[in-house]
């Protein structure tokens, strides 16, 4: 006797693989392909030039002292060099204000009542910032369309902020790491023995799903087992990503209180806010984040590097001044160094497709300003990581000709697959950038 698979039967099937449903988004995608995420990390008051850039040619370069912590990550790395942020050349606000504005905007800052210590007074950025642009089209399916975590910021002025959801509206980084945790992780209270109870679980249910296919395919017809076919592959798919994120989605551990304010924390502080950034990328609670060290004027101290002095004060020094200049390439290379811990943890992540987390993302590193003796905006460093799916041709120094940093913005949301032509003030906007494909 023929035996038609029936909707009651196909659904007590799916409804044992329901139980997959706790899996974060990411693993429970019917197939293999992981989704791509944005992360912009901001580090302050200009960088020392000379030891920033790399030398050599495009595909053959050696990375400069500052970016030397970057080596084994230098396959995966694109380097821009003479990216300038012409829009800060207009609008109210002095220059810290204006790069911290319109970096991630493209635009002027709106009229204020907040005096910097040039120009006129202003208020907050004027525009959408370009991450918060694309989570418009990217980050309605997770969890939280979008996560901002801050290191030792502290306050709350246009100086401090950087992520913007729209005009006059910025979006305040999270600092404290026990709250991130709370927000993020604690839901579950799950320690890593509980965590690989209900993996252990899950992959029960799978095999169960399995088995319950194989007994229908042996009662259906020729037709109806290819069917069941598919539906196995497609289980199969899932358990694969399930054993492969099994451990990248295990969140860290509940960080203890720990004091906001002393400098000597900011290292571990980081650390934290860096490890729970990642985790929270590879459970695909969000796709799109930010990493906020300090604020715009940035006065922290390094004692940790036996440094005291402030590093805005540091970056004011006259060039002469060989230990200021000293101090902030020691600064600059630390910062080097904590991007190339956030680029291990993300490479150290392996994706259902045998890809690696920093592959799948695109890592924008930003500065407010170039010189900070100078206050100048051109050329901005940055540096992007990793290829977003080969969307960025990595491995190489790419020096242009004052590219107007709209059109970076603009090939940054191209890339994760938002069809912008223009972005910020189009007065400062051509186009995409080339020559990062």
């Amino acid at each position: 006797m023929s035996f038609r698979i029936t909707r009651r039967g196909i659904l007590s099937a799916a409804a044992a693989a329901g139980a997959v449903a706790m899996l974060p988004r990411g693993i429970a995608r019917a197939d293999n392909t992981p989704p791509k995420r944005l992360l912009i990390v901001f580090s302050a008051n200009g960088t020392i030039y000379p030891k920033w850039a790399p030398t050599g040619t495009e595909t053959n370069f050696t990375l400069s002292p500052i970016l030397a912590p970057l080596n084994p990550y230098k396959s995966k790395l694109l380097v821009l060099d003479g990216i300038n942020v012409k829009s800060a050349g207009n609008g109210p606000g002095d220059d810290h204000m204006k790069g911290m504005g319109h970096m991630l905007t493209g635009t002027e800052l709106l009229p204020g009542n907040t005096q910097g210590g040039a120009g006129t007074p202003a208020g907050f950025a004027g525009g959408i910032s370009i991450d918060q642009r694309i989570v418009k089209d990217v980050g309605q399916t997770t969890r939280f369309p979008s996560l901002e975590f801050g290191v030792f910021v502290h306050d709350s002025d246009v100086w401090a902020r950087m992520i913007y959801a729209g005009a006059n509206q910025p979006l305040p980084p999270m600092e404290d790491p026990v709250k991130v945790y709370q927000r993020i992780f604690s839901n579950a209270q799950q320690s890593a023995a509980d965590l690989a109870k209900l993996l252990k679980r899950r992959q029960s249910v799978l095999d169960h799903v399995q088995g319950t296919l194989t007994n229908l395919g042996n009662k259906v017809s020729a037709d109806d087992r290819a069917r069941l076919q598919q539906h196995q592959e497609s289980v199969r798919e899932i358990e694969k990503q399930l054993l492969a994120q099994s451990m990248a989605c295990s969140p860290p551990a509940m960080p203890a209180a720990s004091s906001l304010t002393d400098e000597n924390n900011y290292p571990n502080v980081g650390k934290l806010q860096m490890d729970m950034l990642v985790a929270a990328l590879a459970c695909d609670q969000t796709r799109v984040a930010s990493l906020q060290w300090s604020r715009s004027v940035s006065q922290i101290g390094f004692p940790f590097l036996g440094i005291s002095q402030g590093h805005h004060d540091l970056s004011h020094k006259d060039d002469t001044d060989t230990a200021a200049q000293d101090a902030l390439v020691k600064i600059n290379t630390w910062y080097a160094q904590q991007f190339a811990y956030l680029l291990g943890k993300l490479d150290a992540v392996v994706e259902a497709d045998g890809t690696t987390l920093l592959d799948n993302t695109m890592v924008v590193w930003v500065n407010e300003l170039a010189k900070g003796n100078i206050h100048s905006h051109n050329p901005m460093p940055v540096i992007l990581a990793g290829s977003c799916q080969k969307a960025i041709r990595t491995g190489r120094y790419l020096k242009v000709a004052s590219v107007p940093h709209n059109n970076l913005l603009v090939s940054i949301a191209n890339a994760m697959g938002v069809g912008l032509t223009t972005f910020g003030n189009p007065a400062y906007c051509t186009g995409p950038m080339s020559g990062l494909a």
